[in-house]
C-alpha cells in the first residue's frame, strides 16, 4: 500500500537546513504546534515531511516539486519575517494547484488588514466597537470626538504583537503617543478603538458551509486588581511566568446564559461567512454585563497544537486532537479544485 504524503508547511526565522534534516526543530518546544500536527499526521497514516520557508520561494518550489505531497497542512504565519506576506504564499499553492488546509490567501488579507475587517462585519451589522484608522503616511492627529478609554493597536499584526499595558489609553495624549509609537515600530496603520468593558470570550469555529461551533473558552484574571483594565498583551499570551503571576489563564466559560451563548453562536457563523473563511478560525468577543456581544477579532488558521484553546474545544466537544486535524484535512481536500 502507497502511503500519501503530507507536507506540514511553516515559515522559520533563518533559512530552512539544506539537507532536509528538522530533528533540531523536533527537540525545541517552540515548535510543539508542528510537531503536534506532524505526530498526527502520521497517526493518520501519512508520510510527513517538514518544510520550512525564510526567504526563498523557490526553494519552496523546489521542495514542493521534489515531494509531489498529496496534501499540504498549512502553517505558514510570514515569509521574510513579516507577516504582510503570509497570504502570498498561500496565493502560490493556488497557483500550483496545491491542497491545502485553512483559509484561503483572500480571507488571510482581508482578515490581516483589521480596517477592513471591521467594515465588512459593520455593513453586516455583527457588532464590533466603535473604531477610527490612523494612516502611516498621513498619521491622526486628533482624537477628541472620540470617547475614552480607547484601545490602541497595529493593523496588519497578529498573535498580540504590538500589545502592551500602554494600549489602553484614557485620554488623548496617551492614545496619540501609542499611536506615534506603533507607526514608528511596525511601519503600518493603526487601529483606535472603543475599549470594551467585559468578559473575553474565544468561540472557535470548523467546517465549509456547514458550521460546528465548539464551547467557547474565556481569559481569566484572577490576581489583577478590581478596577484595573483586563485584556490580553504580548507578555500575557507569551510569558508562562508573567501569567502565573497576575493568575492569568484560558478555561472554559462558565455562567452564560443559554440565550447569550446561542447569541455568540450565531454572529461567529455570521462572521466566518462574510469573511469567506475555511475550515477552522477563532474569534475573540467581548461579552458585556448587559450582555451586549462585540466582535474583537477574526483569527483564521489559529493556533492548532493540542493544549492550546482550539483543540482543547474541539476535545470539549468530544472530538479528538487526530479527528480534529482528519476534518482540517478533509475540508482542505474537498474545497481544493
Amino acid at each position: 500500500m502507497i502511503m500519501k504524503k503530507a507536507i506540514v508547511l511553516f515559515d522559520l526565522p533563518e533559512p530552512p537546513p539544506e539537507d532536509h534534516d528538522y530533528s533540531v526543530y523536533e527537540k525545541d518546544a517552540a515548535w510543539d504546534h508542528e510537531i503536534d500536527v506532524k505526530r498526527a499526521l502520521q497517526r493518520l497514516g501519512y508520510e510527513v515531511y517538514l518544510v520550512g520557508v525564510f526567504n526563498d520561494i523557490n526553494q519552496l518550489i523546489r521542495d514542493l516539486d521534489r515531494i509531489q505531497p498529496d496534501l499540504i497542512f498549512n502553517m505558514i504565519e510570514s515569509f521574510r519575517n513579516e507577516r504582510r506576506f503570509e497570504s502570498q504564499v498561500v496565493g502560490l499553492l493556488e497557483l500550483l494547484r496545491y491542497p491545502f488546509t485553512g483559509a484561503s490567501s483572500f480571507s488571510l488579507s482581508l482578515c490581516r488588514d483589521k480596517d477592513l475587517t471591521k467594515k465588512i462585519l459593520s455593513h453586516h451589522r455583527i457588532k464590533v466597537p466603535r473604531w477610527i484608522c490612523s494612516s502611516a503616511s498621513r498619521p491622526i492627529r486628533s482624537v477628541k470626538n472620540f470617547q475614552f478609554p480607547v484601545f490602541v493597536k497595529p493593523v496588519g499584526q497578529e498573535a498580540s504583537e504590538g500589545i502592551s499595558k500602554d494600549s489602553f489609553a484614557e485620554n488623548e495624549k496617551d492614545c496619540l503617543e501609542r499611536v506615534h509609537f506603533l507607526h514608528e515600530k511596525f511601519k503600518s496603520d493603526v487601529l483606535i478603538e472603543e475599549f470594551i468593558e467585559g468578559r473575553e470570550i474565544y468561540a472557535s469555529v470548523l467546517g465549509l458551509k456547514r458550521l460546528q461551533v465548539f464551547p467557547l473558552r474565556e481569559l481569566i484574571f484572577r490576581e489583577i486588581p478590581e478596577g484595573e483594565p483586563r485584556f490580553a498583551t504580548y507578555r500575557i499570551k507569551w510569558n508562562e511566568e508573567y501569567r502565573k503571576k497576575l493568575g492569568v489563564r484560558n478555561e472554559f466559560a462558565r455562567d452564560i446564559e443559554p440565550q447569550q451563548e446561542k447569541k455568540i453562536q450565531e454572529i461567529v457563523k455570521k462572521a466566518f461567512k462574510v469573511l469567506g473563511l475555511q475550515g477552522f478560525a477563532r474569534f475573540d468577543l467581548r461579552l458585556k454585563e448587559s450582555g451586549e456581544v462585540y466582535l474583537i477579532e477574526a483569527n483564521p488558521n489559529p493556533s492548532i497544537v493540542g493544549y492550546d484553546d482550539f483543540a482543547a474545544s474541539a476535545r470539549k466537544a468530544e472530538i479528538s486532537y487526530d479527528e480534529l486535524i482528519q476534518k482540517i484535512i478533509d475540508m482542505g481536500l474537498q474545497r481544493t479544485p
